[in-house]
């Protein structure tokens, strides 16, 4: 019937954007922001885009870059998310889609999705088996900005038994090639997640930070923190009256502070091609953002 279900890969849509948030020309920046979810499908779009990318920044929150991590975040599994699935299951599934699920499912992979107690098991029960991909290895790195790399799931380089080889091996890791597409965000792309995520392990980010943000050409910035949760960040005694004003104040800081250094980069380029244009010397080229 032409029907394909949604998938945490799927960034088509942000491609027909035709770049209408471009500063040039003194427009207002377009700044994009991703929660939990959203956040790991913004991130992915901002890696695979490179500098083809239709935002002047983006923030993903709560969101993993490598989904692959969340195979081993059993005490998340066992402990958060039943509760989280059996919403997903009766929000999603149950009523809306179910049909076409049926359609596509045989009896004992419907059984199997509806007895799904963690978000990995219906991923791998209904998106998996639904649209066809390998296992849900292949599905998580497809979704992920860096699932096409494993420079970043260990905190130190492999040893080497000499000096040589240990530089040689540390010239490696630190290629662009052996980064992943991660390596080609070409946007100020910052990644505000919590250590103590119930939902999203923070080794989803990566386990050494250090590394992550000198990837590339430096575009991405990570802000983590010790307590905040799952899209949280709650203050005072009674959150409640707070809300998530943490959380949305530092996504406001962050756009701002990108939209401020963009337009002081956009301001020092016209002024560095108005003096070439006066004659003032040769050719200047424009600082590459």
């Amino acid at each position: 019937d032409g029907y394909e279900g949604w998938t945490g890969d799927d960034d088509d849509d942000d491609d027909d954007n035709d770049g209408e948030g471009n500063t040039e020309g003194g427009r207002q920046i377009l700044a994009g922001v991703g929660y939990s979810m959203g956040a790991i499908v913004l991130s992915n779009y901002v890696a695979r885009s490179g500098r083809g990318c239709r935002l002047d920044a983006a923030m993903a929150v709560s969101g993993g870059l490598d989904m692959r991590e969340q195979l081993n975040f059993y005490r998340s599994m066992r402990l958060w998310q039943p509760m989280l699935a059996k919403e997903l299951r009766d929000t999603l599934i149950v009523g809306k889609t179910e049909a076409r699920y049926r359609s596509r499912l045989t009896e004992a992979q419907y059984l199997d999705l509806m007895r799904a107690s963690s978000i990995s098991s219906i991923d791998d029960q209904a998106v998996v088996t639904y649209n066809s991909y390998d296992d849900l290895t292949h599905y998580y790195t497809e979704m992920s900005a860096m699932g096409d790399t494993d420079a970043f799931r260990s905190l130190t380089s492999s040893s080497s038994s000499s000096s040589e080889n240990s530089t040689s091996c540390a010239a490696e890791d630190s290629s662009i090639a052996s980064m992943g597409r991660i390596a080609d965000v070409s946007i100020p792309f910052c990644v505000l997640h919590a250590l103590d995520d119930p939902l999203v392990t923070w080794r989803t980010t990566g386990r050494n930070p250090s590394k992550l943000v000198e990837s590339g050409t430096g575009h991405v910035m990570m802000l983590l923190t010790k307590n905040g949760g799952h899209v949280g960040w709650p203050l005072g005694m009674n959150p409640r009256t707070e809300g998530w004003r943490w959380m949305n104040d530092a996504v406001r800081d962050f756009v701002v502070a990108a939209d401020g250094a963009l337009r002081e980069e956009q301001a020092d380029r016209s002024s560095r091609e108005d003096g070439d244009g006066d004659g003032g010397g040769g050719a200047v080229a424009a600082r590459e953002s």
